[in-house]
């Protein structure tokens, strides 16, 4: 529909925070400019790559949901997250994150699903992970 517009909802800035670091980058490397420019300002840059690392956070359980879902892109999609908040040092202490990803490294069937979550289960290992909050 031309010109419908579009309802801003606190799930906008989770799904702008997903569609910038999936498949986009790789969350090592430098983010690419979204939104005014930043005139090289790395201290600006590092905040809203901290605030997009926060927005990632926040879907913790849409991604563990997301994680179940019978497209295997999207089970991709998924883990690849946990790896990025894994490398971010923002990865969730929960186990069911950890009996997902070794899930979907072993048994499914899409051998891109199998390598994402493999590369999640390694940057967990190496960067660790942190204790979560829980919503009242």
């Amino acid at each position: 529909m031309a010109g419908a517009r579009v309802r801003q909802d606190e799930t906008q800035p989770r799904l702008r925070a997903l569609a910038f670091w999936v498949g986009h980058h790789q969350a090592a490397e430098p983010a690419p400019r979204i939104g005014p420019s930043l005139d090289n300002d790395l201290a600006a840059r590092d905040a809203m790559r901290a605030r997009r690392i926060g927005e990632l956070v926040l879907m913790v359980p849409e991604l563990k949901r997301l994680a179940a879902d019978g497209r295997a892109p999207v089970r991709a999609t998924a883990a690849r997250c946990f790896a990025i908040l894994a490398t971010a040092g923002r990865a969730p202490s929960d186990r069911e994150v950890w009996r997902l990803l070794l899930g979907l490294s072993k048994y499914d069937d899409d051998p891109d699903v199998r390598a994402a979550a493999d590369t999640a289960l390694v940057a967990l290992e190496r960067h660790g992970a942190v204790a979560m909050e829980r919503a009242g």
